[in-house]
């Protein structure tokens, strides 16, 4: 993939020192989580903050790795950087309409046979995963979070058709990997992350189904009702047809048969 520098940002990485792949790459700084030692390589996280094209500090996630592949039908022996995949996938999504954390800079070089790779992101000020908001609804009162849960679905659920409409499947749906913001007049904003595993597919049913049936299994604070409010707004309709009716029961099947349960989904 060509280097990547985000417009609106562009001055401000300049002025920094931070515009081009060596700068980044070298610079010292305390890792944000422990690197991670795996794939005959390893990847880490650092947090910066500079002034952001919006106005006042903004957070910056630096992401690098060196020799952390991935093998691919496109990459079949030496594998593909997984920040590589990331970035083209975030690029994807943004075209498709899905919110995805704002990709600032990207670039890769291969330095003695070994792919290294540094991959910045905006960070996504005042999200929390979903899963923290479900259950911070589960112990508040109904009346309290009704609306809310409500705009949520209404929001999560035609966001993730849009992706799986672009042909691209998730792998690895989880709540936590849909970060959420609820600002104080109940506006909810939910952007899609961890996009590493993200995978094009032809088989758009069987791609949908995987992706929901990760996130219906995970999901143990929705209600029977929170569940079909969400396939509904999936599908863009008010009423299921034979498609949805079909996709409800193979999702209850598998949630029955993995998590113990015949009546959550």
């Amino acid at each position: 993939m060509d280097d990547y520098i985000d417009p609106g940002w562009q001055i401000t990485l300049r002025a920094l020192g931070f515009a081009d792949f060596q700068s980044l790459w070298a610079l010292q700084a305390d890792w944000f989580e422990p690197p991670n030692q795996r794939r005959g390589g390893w990847s880490g996280v650092v947090r910066l903050e500079a002034p952001g094209p919006e106005g006042g500090p903004s957070g910056l996630f630096l992401k690098r790795q060196e020799n952390h592949c991935r093998r691919t039908l496109a990459h079949p022996i030496g594998g593909e950087p997984t920040f590589a995949a990331e970035m083209r996938n975030l690029m994807a999504m943004r075209a498709a309409g899905v919110a995805t954390a704002r990709p600032v800079f990207f670039a890769q070089r291969k330095i003695d046979g070994r792919w290294c790779v540094v991959l910045m992101t905006q960070e996504l000020l005042g999200f929390r995963p979903l899963d923290d908001w479900m259950v911070e609804w589960s112990t508040s009162s109904w009346h309290d979070s009704v609306q809310t849960r409500r705009r949520l679905l209404a929001v999560s659920a035609p966001m993730l058709r849009r992706m799986h409409l672009a042909g691209h499947a998730h792998n690895a749906l989880h709540p936590k990997h849909l970060f959420v913001r609820i600002d104080d007049g109940g506006k909810v904003e939910v952007c899609l992350i961890d996009l590493e595993k993200m995978r094009r597919k032809l088989l758009r049913f069987r791609t949908a189904l995987r992706d929901l049936d990760s996130l219906n299994r995970r999901s143990r604070h929705w209600s029977r009702t929170d569940r079909l409010r969400f396939l509904k707004a999936y599908l863009g309709t008010g009423r299921l047809g034979f498609r949805g009716r079909l996709l409800w029961r193979l999702l209850a099947k598998r949630y029955a048969a993995k998590c113990g349960g015949a009546g959550r989904a």
